[in-house]
């Protein structure tokens, strides 16, 4: 009768071909992002780990299959601490992860056949799996400020993982030169009893951060204009009414700028659409490189842009538009090898210590922008409730 271990290392072995197909199949219907091919190829290495353990006997030595065992689970997490490192831009070089795994497999070799020592040989690598559990734990938590409840789960279960090996790798340790039975018995219930479960665990939550973050990639699209990769009107009006309730939680100045680009009609009559697509995406990367990282810019349709911005103080917040009409002013287009001249106008409302929703702001704001417009173009307008 086959002993129960088996029939979990057959159930793991199963899985892990799945989660490899899974994670493959992610690789090429989620744009060919590297993180998911590493997160198959990890899978894939677990695979060869499980198969290794279920046909141990046919090796022509025990240390071989040691070896192989160890070489293919440290490759295991160190290509998934390289698929997490990659989909959270952190910057850990892959050949320092891969440096730990081949150390670790130099002192594995060296314990095993150059000065055998059981205790060391049975968890040294183990240890490495450790180290790099942990980081990669980290790294998903600290991905962003606020985490996703995936990446909590993701991060835990890869924490608890990296504990369970601990446990096991102590228990390994403990035997010294020499094997122990009775600690050989206590290192297998741990290995084929919490750190399957673990692992599993681990594999689930990385399935659903990955969906997780599919999803927030969806509600992104939804949210922007695929021209100018600036927000839409339904984007700028989810985040800007969050902006404004955390802006009134701080002592910042906060302005609303409803501008467009001046005779926008001419230049696409004059340079066909593809030449006025141009001149917005133009124009939109220049006010992006002049505005802050946290400033709020979107597209309320055709020519017409909105900006939220935040200052210390009033006045700096009142020049930010001046600044940027001077700058679209004095900065030709270039396309097709010829220079267009363009020109916008701006409305600005102030919205500090103003309680009015953002849809009335807008509202004032374009007002303004009507004014500036009527007034000869090329102009900021303030609104009457931003004058001091």
């Amino acid at each position: 009768m086959e002993s129960p271990f088996t029939y979990i290392l057959i159930t793991l072995f199963f899985s892990s071909i799945l989660l490899s197909i899974i994670f493959f199949m992610t690789w090429q219907t989620m744009g060919k992002q590297k993180y998911a091919l590493m997160f198959s190829l990890s899978f894939l290495a677990s695979t060869v780990l499980w198969a290794n353990s279920l046909f141990k006997s046919l090796f022509l030595s025990h240390e071989l299959y040691w070896m192989i065992g160890c070489s293919v689970s440290m490759l295991s997490v160190v290509l998934g601490t390289w698929g997490h490192c990659l989909r959270t831009n952190t910057k850990i070089h892959p050949a320092t992860l891969l440096g730990i795994g081949v150390f670790g497999m130099m002192l594995t070799y060296y314990f095993t056949y150059i000065s055998p020592h059981l205790g060391l040989r049975m968890s040294l690598y183990l240890y490495v799996d450790v180290l790099l559990l942990m980081i990669t734990s980290v790294v998903i938590i600290k991905h962003r400020t606020k985490s996703r409840p995936a990446e909590i789960g993701a991060s835990l279960m890869h924490f608890i993982f990296a504990m369970c090996i601990l446990v096991a790798a102590s228990i390994a340790l403990s035997q010294g030169k020499e094997m122990d039975v009775e600690l050989i018995k206590l290192y297998a219930i741990v290995n084929f009893t919490a750190l399957p479960a673990a692992y599993v665990g681990m594999s689930v939550f990385v399935i659903y951060m990955l969906a997780s973050d599919l999803a927030e990639e969806m509600k992104l699209l939804a949210m922007t204009d695929p021209l100018t990769d600036c927000f839409n009107r339904r984007g700028f009006y989810s985040h800007a009414k969050q902006k404004l309730l955390e802006l009134q939680k701080q002592p910042q100045h906060a302005c609303l700028i409803y501008w467009d680009i001046d005779k926008f009609k001419a230049i696409n009559d004059q340079f066909g659409h593809a030449g006025g697509d141009q001149v917005l995406i133009s124009i939109t990367q220049l006010i992006k490189q002049h505005i802050k990282k946290d400033d709020l810019i979107g597209r309320m349709g055709g020519e017409e842009f909105v900006i939220l911005i935040e200052r210390s103080n009033y006045q700096e917040a009142i020049n930010v538009a001046e600044r940027l009409r001077a700058m679209i002013n004095q900065t030709p287009i270039v396309y097709c090898g010829q220079q267009i001249s363009v020109t916008a106008s701006f409305g600005v409302v102030e919205l500090s210590n103003q309680d009015i929703p953002i849809e009335q702001a807008i509202d004032l704001a374009d007002s303004a922008l009507y004014q500036a417009k009527s007034s000869g173009r090329n102009k900021v307008v303030f609104s009457e409730l931003s004058s001091r």
